[in-house]
């Protein structure tokens, strides 16, 4: 296999994230972008800390939400219209340790992550015989479950929630402002991309991708396909509560209201956008999506669309829904399918597209 001249002389190679020259030197610049974006000047001459900054803290928290229901939905196929349900389960976890219990931010965060996944292995177990609609009207039920649940103890603040949820702290330096929680999160942000890019990569993520395509065919292959359905709903919970952790840290409060059966069809929506099974077609969705509902609010509160702010929220579901049955109806690989276009026509120039 060559790649522009060079060739890839190994299996190993051929897998590797980060496997050329030219990989690297995108990641670098990559790095340095994220180190620079909070400095660089809006159009009103001010540094991006406050509605812009704010809009890509709670962007990267998204991301790494979905980038978990990627690999539910995305990469084995299993639909989930309860992944909201998993980072409301990570984010009251973290508030109930960092409150009630009194632990520290890092701490609590890996016990959320991991107490998510462990529950979304519960989940999973009706997947394990079930396909299709039938795994989505599942997951659906366990959101609304689990929202009954959550609001019935004290501990979790019943049906008012959680508040004062104290940020993390580092020998006296709180992790207060926009800009710090976007450097605390970026590191987060990365880590995220870089496990799901390799999963997707790994014998696992190849077997995600079989039982999604073909789970009849897969299982004559000999893949265990109710175990490696489990795996993938262990694996996105894991990411959702990571983000659900963060989510209540960041914001310093939670409740049940916050997670709804809308969102989760967003979040679908945003896969769908992308490329749903891609990694960077989950951050590709996330950033669209987003970015559009940012540019309406502005328009919405400097008064270039007309009426109350509720109008720009209707404009933005709208756009939303046509977005979404404009990607299925004509472009069902994503945005993220016109990249790859272009970089395989260009890697065939001059010899034809």
């Amino acid at each position: 296999m060559t790649v522009r001249g060079r060739k890839k002389t190994d299996y190993a190679r051929d897998l590797a994230l980060l496997g050329t020259r030219q990989r690297w030197i995108a990641l670098a610049i990559f790095l340095v972008v994220l180190a620079l974006l909070p400095f660089i000047p809006d159009w009103s001459g001010d540094i991006a800390l406050r509605g812009w900054l704010r809009w890509t803290n709670e962007t990267i928290i998204i991301i790494i939400a979905v980038l978990g229901l990627n690999v539910i939905t995305g990469m084995a196929g299993q639909v989930n219209l309860g992944h909201t349900a998993f980072i409301m389960v990570g984010g009251f976890t973290m508030a109930v340790l960092t409150t009630a219990a009194g632990w520290p931010m890092l701490a609590a965060l890996p016990i959320a992550a991991l107490l998510t996944g462990i529950i979304a292995l519960f989940v999973a177990l009706p997947a394990i015989r079930l396909k299709g609609f039938y795994v989505a009207i599942a997951t659906l039920a366990f959101l609304y479950i689990s929202q009954f649940i959550i609001t019935q103890f004290d501990i979790t603040g019943a049906t008012d929630g959680l508040y004062q949820i104290p940020s993390p702290s580092f020998w006296g330096f709180k992790i207060k402002g926009y800009l710090r929680w976007y450097f605390f999160l970026m590191p987060f942000l990365i880590l995220c991309i870089m496990i799901s890019a390799n999963i997707s990569r790994s014998r696992i993520g190849r077997a995600f991708i079989a039982i999604r395509d073909n789970h009849i065919a897969a299982q004559s292959l000999g893949i265990n396909v109710s175990w490696i359905k489990i795996k993938a709903f262990f694996i996105g919970g894991l990411f959702a509560g990571l983000a659900g952790g963060l989510l209540s840290s960041r914001n310093s409060v939670i409740t049940t209201s916050e997670f709804t059966f809308e969102n989760s069809i967003w979040y679908l929506g945003m896969i769908i956008i992308g490329g749903a099974g891609r990694t960077a077609g989950a951050v590709v969705g996330v950033i669209s999506l987003s970015l559009i509902r940012q540019i309406l609010s502005v328009l919405g509160s400097s008064g270039v669309i007309p009426g109350s702010s509720t109008t720009s929220i209707y404009i933005t579901y709208t756009i939303y829904g046509l977005a979404i049955i404009l990607f299925v109806s004509f472009k069902p690989l994503g945005l993220i399918s016109i990249w790859h276009k272009i970089k395989l026509n260009y890697r065939r120039w001059p010899f034809g597209v």
